[in-house]
């Protein structure tokens, strides 16, 4: 008349049904406290970021690279345009940037627009308070006044003096730059020409040494090695104790030729 109920109908109102809703909780609570407290997945490989970056790096570095072989190849726009994107980029490092700067004031210089050859040097500064020309580039007669002027005006802002009245550049002076914007040009002819009216009487020492010694280095680029060295024995005779700067010495064109006058000369009592 009455059945009996087994364990598994049991309701869940009552205590065993109460018992296993429980039990389900407990187990429940422990699945998500454990899936909450999983390490978050490990990510491999660089983010989009980093590869966007590295990216942009080698870009820039690429532009870097191309404009300092397109400005030793004379190539001056492309040599610019290369070194303007690598220094927009914002990757390249101090020193690379002051590299650019420097080149980009050589380009400006060589191309007649000193005002912006004097804003890059002023840049280059501002990136670097210690930089500085070697001596080779420092005596270039195309920038190497308008450095000077630059760094003049720096150190005297820098000590609170007033600047001096910059001096109007010599006759000799035009023409030498002349005949360098030529000679940087690879036009050896008029530059020859430009540098002659720099050997005149008139003209100090200096400039007269710095013009045979150019126009001995447009003869030998040019494959007249007899002119070439006639350029050096004037050079001699002005000056008994010249020497070229040791990265001129080494040169392949003009190196012997300069080797083989010295060599004739008498040595100088000191």
């Amino acid at each position: 008349m009455f059945g009996i109920h087994s364990p598994a109908s049991a309701s869940p109102f009552t205590g065993s049904g109460r018992l296993a809703r429980l039990e389900l909780g407990i187990v429940t609570c422990i699945v998500l406290a454990l899936a909450g407290c999983a390490p978050p997945a490990v990510r491999t490989g660089p983010s989009p970021e980093d590869i966007a970056r590295q990216q942009r790096l080698e870009r820039a570095q690429g532009s870097f690279n191309d404009g300092l072989r397109q400005y030793d190849a004379g190539n001056y726009d492309d040599a610019l345009k290369n070194y303007l994107l690598a220094l927009d980029s914002g990757v390249l490092t101090v020193e690379q940037q002051v590299d650019a700067r420097k080149h980009l004031a050589f380009i400006h210089c060589l191309s007649n627009r000193e005002a912006n050859c004097k804003e890059e040097f002023q840049k280059a500064f501002a990136l670097d308070s210690k930089f500085e020309l070697s001596a080779a580039e420092a005596g270039h007669p195309a920038w190497g006044p308008v450095y000077r002027v630059v760094r003049t005006e720096l150190e005297f802002r820098r000590s609170g003096r007033s600047l001096p009245q910059p001096t109007p550049p010599t006759p000799g002076e035009l023409a030498i730059k002349e005949g360098m914007t030529e000679y940087d040009g690879g036009d050896y002819n008029k530059a020859i020409r430009a540098f002659q009216n720099a050997t005149k009487e008139s003209y100090s020492v200096a400039e007269r040494v710095k013009a045979h010694k150019y126009i001995a280095f447009s003869y030998c680029l040019s494959n007249r090695a007899a002119l070439c060295r006639t350029e050096f024995e004037k050079i001699f005779t002005i000056q008994p104790d010249f020497d070229l700067e040791p990265a001129e010495a080494g040169h392949p064109s003009w190196g012997p030729s300069f080797r083989a006058v010295k060599a004739k000369q008498k040595p100088v009592k000191k």
